[in-house]
């Protein structure tokens, strides 16, 4: 099959097994991950699914699952939904559904990375940093990700960051306001990661507000990593010098030298979803393809 441009999105020509579009053809003999949700239970905090060992919560009051989607109800400032690899070009997408009564600060797709995850996984040597607020700060010394963010307070814009290794972030690398994300619908989200021929990394944001067309699929945001434009300032450095001389030698040894590591082109753990201050949100059709 071919693959074309059409308006402001490759266009190629084949669905997956949910009947999503697929944006780019998937890598011969590549990984592909699909969301099995079909069987009633329930994934608790820092645990596997049961059901499927590739997929699991990181944090959050669990989910519940059953009828093809995955519910959480209880609010918790972080929950995180990971899928293990390993990955590198990917493209991912899932449908998520705020309820009248539900709410989330922000929706957050995340590729390419050695975060910290369940079970700590993949560097379970952690290191532990108490917080002026109480609570305890927590770093695996692994490359962060690259994320695409719809919201911070409210689902209101999209942005592009890079989380080089946690809690080290570039912030706000590019800032979109394209729309407001509606209650009581499906929304989809996808995100795009792939290393070009130069080396250089391109990110790519889609949402698909009117999901009665899979044609509706619009690029709401991307940005290219070229190796110089989105380092950490010094002053962030500074900030983080405990967490820089921990890691030194330990997971994926970029401490270091950290800004030398804005583009990261090794195959990574995890890719993952986050949605903070999430309470009555429903999702769907989850699925991570290795791409060409």
């Amino acid at each position: 099959m071919s693959r074309k441009e059409i308006g402001s999105y490759p266009l190629f020509n084949s669905v997956d097994k949910f009947g999503i579009r697929e944006f780019y053809p998937t890598k011969e003999n590549g990984l592909e991950w699909f969301a099995q949700w079909d069987d009633n239970r329930t994934v608790h905090n820092n645990s596997f699914d049961p059901y499927d060992y590739r997929f699991g919560l990181g944090s959050g009051t669990g989910l519940i699952i059953g009828d093809g989607t995955a519910r959480i109800r209880g609010i918790n400032g972080s929950h995180r939904l990971y899928v293990k690899g390993p990955w590198l070009n990917t493209e991912q997408t899932v449908y998520i559904k705020v309820l009248p009564t539900g709410r989330a600060s922000s929706i957050q797709l995340r590729s390419r990375s050695n975060h910290h995850g369940i079970l700590y996984l993949p560097y379970p040597d952690v290191g532990y940093l108490d917080k002026p607020d109480g609570a305890i700060e927590i770093s695996t010394c692994g490359f962060g990700n690259y994320l695409v963010i719809w919201g911070r307070e409210q689902l209101d814009f999209v942005s592009i960051e890079l989380e080089i290794m946690h809690p080290l972030y570039r912030r706000h690398l590019l800032d979109n306001k394209p729309f407001d994300i509606p209650k009581d619908k499906y929304i989809g989200f996808k995100t795009v990661t792939r290393t070009l021929h130069n080396g250089q990394v391109k990110l790519e944001g889609y949402n698909n507000l009117d999901v009665s067309s899979q044609s509706n699929w619009k690029k709401t945001i991307q940005f290219l990593f070229d190796g110089t434009n989105a380092a950490v300032a010094d002053s962030t450095l500074a900030e983080h010098q405990i967490w820089l001389d921990y890691c030194k030698d330990k997971g994926d040894k970029i401490s270091g030298d950290l800004n030398n590591h804005q583009i990261w082109n090794k195959p990574s753990y995890w890719n993952w979803i986050r949605i903070n201050n999430a309470e009555n949100i429903d999702l769907k059709y989850y699925s991570v393809r290795e791409i060409q």
